[in-house]
């Protein structure tokens, strides 16, 4: 009894220590959050994350082991910083690194799905999952492969989310609960046996897919033939094997996977195979070959030829052209690759878009200057009528930004735009604000 009081004292004197910055996700099981350690001293380190699991989820069990690798000397690449893991009341509490960086889906998203960015980031997630599965006995398998849950950054790609994360049991028939996302999730992870590494193996071939072309995959794909555009021949016995139906027949591990994958690039088939065959550094976003070793053996030994490879997270002109005519567009037609499929679409929707606001603001901008006889605009002194000009364009814009190619516009300014919705949002509410501040004034601004 007296232990536990300690350890519960404890616990809430840890809880103590953290400032919340912000909420990231909530839900009945789990409270994800960015928080701040405040000393003594009014000083703060972080930010870092902290997650609140629910007991009764059974959920989180493999924080408490990649701490306690990390505390006996294991070196993860791919896998956050564990700092703290304790229980409070019914959670169990983890505190770990902030990974700063952009998820895989917002990666793809701003550069478009190609066989070059898949031959950036595919070697580098099965290192990430080789690390779980090879760096600890026994394999702990993620059984939640996402693009939410792959954050890249600059130079580096880490693994997130361990919830549901197991150790693999010997003779167990089954999980002992159902988890996971269905579109990458095999079918044994829903109650058709225990899951194993080449369950991650299953999610890693979907998101294999995933990168190719950018479509959530669907559990018709499963063990077919992947015949579909902008997926190469090459590489279509590669996905089918991965997401076999029956876990026997898909690779024994993920290692074995990286493997076929790399082998597939380099054949005939494959656009850009050739010079990719005659060395890495010489076809921007393409790794070297599996070649084994790091922790457990299962990550890549960096080579001289992938310290030329740009960052995955550099999408920007700044560290890589993607833009320019020296930049990834270039080495996708020497490569002999179609163009990016929303390049010519994307570029005439959006530049519709600006020119009819830009008409609208020329219409605006007469009628605020010189407005017609009758008008409403005309009982406002020009001063008042301005602001309501800025409140009708800022409307306006709310309703076409998202109708315009968010990504294409985002290449050209060389940034990542906002997500539409809430800019629509916020540009409705400012041009609401103005609206009524307009009205506010007319008695005293009359014309």
């Amino acid at each position: 009894m007296e232990n536990d009081i300690a350890s519960y004292l404890d616990a809430l004197k840890r809880d103590a220590c953290y400032r919340v910055v912000r909420v990231l996700k909530e839900a009945p099981h789990e409270t994800t959050e960015v928080v701040c350690f405040a000393g003594a001293n009014d000083a703060e380190l972080g930010p870092f994350v902290r997650k609140r699991i629910k007991r009764e989820a059974c959920m989180g069990a493999a924080y408490p082991a990649i701490m306690a690798a990390q505390r006996a000397g294991a070196r993860f690449r791919h896998l956050p910083r564990i700092e703290d893991c304790y229980e409070r009341d019914d959670e169990l509490v983890v505190i770990m690194e902030y990974v700063r960086g952009e998820t895989l889906h917002e990666t793809v998203y701003r550069r478009d799905p190609s066989l070059d960015l898949t031959r950036e980031v595919f070697p580098q997630l099965c290192d990430a999952v080789t690390e779980l599965h090879e760096g600890f006995d026994p394999p702990l398998i993620h059984r939640d492969l996402k693009p939410g849950n792959v954050i890249l950054s600059e130079g580096n790609l880490t693994l997130i989310d361990f919830g549901i994360a197991r150790a693999y049991r010997e003779g167990a028939e089954g999980d002992t609960a159902s988890f996971g996302t269905r579109a990458y999730a095999p079918p044994e992870q829903f109650g058709y046996g225990q899951t194993d590494v080449r369950s991650d193996v299953y999610a890693l071939g979907m998101l294999l897919y995933y990168l190719l072309t950018e479509e959530v995959p669907s559990p018709r794909l499963a063990g077919g033939a992947f015949d579909e555009p902008g997926v190469p021949v090459a590489l279509r016995p590669v996905l089918a094997r991965a997401t076999a139906f029956d876990p026997a027949a898909r690779y024994p591990s993920v290692r074995a996977l990286c493997e076929a994958f790399m082998a597939a690039c380099a054949g005939p088939q494959v656009p850009g195979a050739s010079a990719m065959a005659q060395g890495a550094s010489e076809v921007p976003g393409a790794l070297p070959a599996w070649t084994g070793g790091g922790v457990g053996g299962g990550s890549r030994i960096p080579t001289a030829g992938e310290a030329a490879v740009a960052p995955v997270f550099a999408g920007r002109p700044e560290h890589l052209g993607v833009s320019g005519p020296e930049g990834a567009g270039a080495a996708r037609a020497a490569a002999g690759e179609p163009p990016r499929r929303n390049g010519g679409k994307g570029a005439a929707r959006t530049v519709a878009a600006f020119v009819l606001a830009a008409l609208f603001l020329m219409g605006g901008i007469g009628e605020a200057l010189d407005p017609k006889a009758g008008s409403s605009m005309a009982q406002y002194a020009p001063s008042v009528r301005w602001i309501g000009v800025i409140a009708v364009e800022l409307i306006f814009v709310a309703v076409f930004y998202p109708l315009a190619d968010r990504r294409w516009l985002g290449r050209q300014l060389g940034r990542t735009l906002p997500r539409p919705g809430r800019t629509a949002l916020a540009l409705v509410a400012v041009g609401l604000a103005l609206f009524a501040l307009m009205m506010a004034l007319n008695g005293d601004f009359v014309a």
